[in-house]
């Protein structure tokens, strides 16, 4: 019985290695780049049926490993293949899963065992999928509260609605403390909304995954400014006994060549892209110029050519194979029409009467790996060419925005370009007040700024707990 049992899964397994990766419904090539509908369309049940049948469902598995939140990926694709709508949906102990499975850098995937032989299962598009239907069933509701609930909850204050300070407000909401999140724009959600397009993420996505807050009891104030409306005396004394700092990292990096603050035409993509998402739907111009390899850049261009402009060109200067961007992304900007420019950099950028009109850039090579360990772009003596541009996007980075805070705060605070936060217990030099996500960590990822999210909860729970 035993053998002809083992002789059955083995075929089972067999037949699931067939099945190939199901492939993400999209919009037709030739109307993405003229509006912001989403270009992913999402799983059908029967793709996500037939894509979670692929999973091996590995007793050691991988993929959980890999996330930064730890989901149990094998029991959510098991229930999504049961049925159980509720226990499918991956963040049944998290928010953002709606986000999450739309814009995540799936470092699940590449662990997943599958892809050695084939292509890896494809756990983001059935978090997505889980997700969207779980909230079509239900809304908001998430179940009940976290057990051991608090006898006289105190208060704690988010200052940051991104990822990390949303999914601190939700732990600390599930375990019994009283929330508010405190958050300087008009809109949730951080750089999710201000630096994500909406072809890419919905905003009744972020809505319905803010909503799942509120329903909790957490309380969100926006277009509250820390630093001005609130501080962190401001807050002590209306009697917050525990504050988490997740301002992010909205300031773009500077390119520091000749010109850049000489002609109209040249700003931050971030900027560009925080105006845009906040209502400003103006092109940057018709020939554009976006400095960078990261999503980020990937984005600028996309939307430039939503926007209308005619030619859009990234330049990167390293090669296609060292861009940080997801490689699925960059094949949509090129079917989109955005040109790219590989191993090449800008030195100057040119000009007539205030407008910018140019920027000579220079061919590189690579040679040594750096810091990041990546090979090191080395200048070619003698290679300088010129781009014809009315419009120059930078994005090669970001770094946190300190003027929110007062300058003996920043002293305390801060060490270099970051808040100063232990990695574990994300505590900072300050009694009671924790930081974490990209504030801390530099620009990462939103899974990694959710994670950071839960463990400063966990800490702020011990402290308080502690302190009572």
């Amino acid at each position: 019985m035993r053998a002809a049992q083992a002789e059955e899964k083995r075929e089972a397994l067999k037949e699931r290695r067939k099945i190939p990766r199901q492939g993400m419904p999209m919009l037709e090539a030739a109307t993405r780049a003229t509006g912001f509908e989403e270009v992913a369309l999402g799983f059908t049940a029967e793709l996500a049926q037939r894509e979670a049948w692929r999973c091996l469902f590995c007793k050691k598995a991988r993929c959980v490993e890999a996330c930064p939140v730890h989901n149990d990926i094998p029991a959510h694709l098991q229930a999504l293949l049961d049925g159980r709508t509720d226990e499918a949906l991956f963040g049944n102990s998290y928010p953002l899963t709606a986000i999450c499975g739309r814009v995540c850098y799936r470092p699940c995937e590449a662990a997943c065992p599958v892809g050695i032989k084939a292509e890896p299962v494809a756990i983001a598009a059935l978090e997505r999928f889980a997700a969207d239907r779980f909230y079509a069933l239900h809304g908001h509701s998430r179940g009940p509260l976290a057990a051991n609930p608090v006898a006289d909850p105190a208060e704690v204050a988010v200052i940051g609605a991104g990822p990390a300070g949303l999914v601190c407000a939700y732990d600390l909401a599930r375990r019994g403390w009283q929330v508010t999140v405190f958050e300087q724009h008009p809109v949730p959600g951080g750089l999710l909304w201000l630096g994500i397009p909406e072809y890419r993420l919905p905003r009744e996505v972020i809505q319905q995954e803010v909503a799942t807050l509120t329903a909790l009891g957490v309380r969100l104030r926006l277009g509250a400014r820390f630093g001005g409306d609130v501080t962190i005396e401001s807050l002590r004394q209306e009697g917050y006994r525990a504050i988490f700092l997740g301002i992010g990292t909205h300031r773009g990096k500077r390119m520091g060549i000749p010109g850049e603050d000489a002609y109209s035409g040249v700003q931050e993509a971030l900027t560009f892209l925080r105006a845009v998402n906040l209502g400003e739907r103006s092109k940057p111009g018709d020939r554009v110029l976006v400095i960078g390899g990261g999503d980020s850049a990937i984005d600028a261009a996309r939307t430039a050519r939503r926007l209308g402009s005619q030619a859009v060109t990234i330049v990167y200067r390293r090669s296609r194979r060292e861009m940080p961007a997801n490689p699925g992304e960059l094949e949509e900007a090129e079917h989109e029409g955005v040109a790219v420019e590989c191993l090449a950099a800008p030195v100057r950028l040119l000009g007539e009467a205030g407008r910018l009109t140019g920027a000579v850039c220079q061919r590189m090579t690579l040679g040594e790996p750096d810091a990041s360990g990546r090979p090191r772009p080395v200048p070619v003596p003698g290679s300088e060419f010129t781009i014809p541009a009315d419009a120059v996007l930078a994005a090669i980075g970001q770094e946190p925005d300190f003027s929110c805070l007062p300058s003996d705060s920043v002293t305390a605070l801060t060490k270099g370009k970051a808040i100063a936060a232990d990695p574990e217990s994300l505590a900072t030099p300050l009694p009671g007040v924790f930081a974490g996500g990209d504030v801390v960590t530099g620009p990462r990822t939103v899974v990694e700024a959710m994670a950071a999210g839960r463990r400063a909860a966990e800490a702020i729970d011990r402290y308080l707990r502690t302190a009572a």
